[in-house]
């Protein structure tokens, strides 16, 4: 396993790092800076993923971050990979997710994201950075998400026609994405 990156020396005083703690529905304080992968749980991320929506809510219908990690899961071929996508997105359980014109002003909230997914793949057993071919299904994904969501001018996203995945993403309740998120991880983590 990869070392967890490095912080910057901003974020790496001690002051900084001893208020930098959420606590999750589990009770677990969850210090974002100097994340533990002990303090990482399975219940937390799926319930959180399960309830944040994807595209900051721009969505025609209620879509969440937990059912898009699921679908992830569910296209991958192999295990492995399969692995990966479920936890992909799973930093966002734990800091929310930012769109991507903030994230590129904001480069400290990268180390952080990347710390946090450090910890998660420990915890996990992940590979740290993920393979490539996570990148790549998660783009058709957003392809699909983008047709069936957000509009069918796909043109307008620079996604190409034959990019989106053929099946139609019809949206789960939070209740259902969490239940799918727990059912797939422990098939997944066996």
């Amino acid at each position: 396993m990869s070392q967890m990156p490095a912080l910057s020396e901003k974020l790496n005083r001690p002051e900084v790092i001893e208020k930098s703690w959420v606590i999750t529905l589990s009770g677990k304080r969850f210090n974002i800076l100097k994340p533990d992968p002990e303090a990482v749980l399975l219940q937390d991320i799926a319930c959180a993923l399960a309830r944040q929506a994807r595209f900051n809510g721009h969505t025609r219908f209620f879509y969440s971050v937990g059912q898009h990690s699921c679908l992830g899961a569910e296209v991958a071929p192999t295990k492995d990979i399969a692995r990966h996508m479920l936890f992909h997105d799973a930093t966002e359980a734990y800091v929310g997710d930012l769109v991507s014109p903030v994230k590129a002003l904001l480069p400290e909230f990268e180390i952080i994201e990347s710390r946090i997914h450090w910890a998660i793949a420990q915890k996990f057993g992940l590979e740290s950075p993920l393979p490539k071919v996570v990148k790549q299904i998660d783009k058709r994904l957003l392809a699909t998400e983008v047709r069936d969501l957000i509009t069918k001018d796909l043109k307008s996203w620079n996604i190409a026609e034959d990019e989106p995945f053929d099946f139609p993403i019809i949206p789960w309740p939070p209740e259902v994405t969490e239940a799918r998120f727990l059912e797939l991880a422990h098939g997944l983590l066996k």
